[in-house]
This record gives C-alpha cells, structure tokens and sequence, in this order.
C-alpha cells in the first residue's frame, strides 16, 4: 500500500489522504485512492520481485517461481505479508517479464515528461 499523508502536528499522527493503488486498501477503507481523489494517471505500486541473470537456464526460473509461489500460498506467509500492508502478486515468469517491460516503459514516459537525465 503507497499512500498520500498529512501530518497532523496537534497529534503527531499521520491522516491518510489517499492509496495510490487502483483499489482501496482493506485495511483503510474509508480512504480513497488517487484516483478516486481526481488525480489521473497518479496510480503508482511499489513492488518487489526476484530476479536472476538473464544466462539463467529456464528450469531453474520455473523451479524459483514455484518454490516462491509455493511460500505465498502458506497461510503463515499470508498473513504476515498482510500485516506488513504487503499484497502478493504472483507472478508467472512470463507475466512478470511483461510486468517488468510495462513498468519501465511507463517510467520511461515519466522521467522523459520531468525532463531527467542521468548522472
């Protein structure tokens, strides 16, 4: 969960203003997402995965895809991921690749649009 936060100084607490996920998170309900808030494109996930090198033949991949999968589905894992405000998205290695290839060119169109250059 990505989210937009006030600083509430009488507190100290955090307000949630927004989730920039394309759903609202489970565990804030009543809060929107940016988009819902009227900021377009502002969608945004962070994610991890897990690569190799590109050398790496595929049925190690396939065997590091399912041995992954296989820790998602434990009920344990779960539950701990979604303490974090963490939500799986298992991926086959195909979708992940098409994943990886959507995302860069998406943040290729906003480093371009910003106008930064490598250092």
């Amino acid at each position: 969960m990505v989210g937009v936060y006030r600083h509430r100084t009488s507190g100290g607490q955090l307000d949630a203003l927004a989730i920039s996920s394309l759903r609202r998170d489970e565990a804030l309900p009543n809060i929107p997402t940016t988009l819902e808030a009227g900021y377009p494109n502002s969608e945004y996930t962070f994610w991890i995965g897990v690569l190799a090198p590109a050398a790496t033949p595929k049925d190690i991949v396939q065997r590091l895809h399912e041995e992954i999968a296989r820790a998602l589905s434990e009920l344990a894992m779960r539950q701990r991921l979604k303490a974090l405000g963490a939500d799986p998205m298992p991926l086959t290695p195909a979708e992940f690749e098409a994943f990886l290839k959507a995302e860069t060119e998406s943040n290729a169109v906003v480093i371009k649009a910003a106008g930064i250059a490598p250092n």
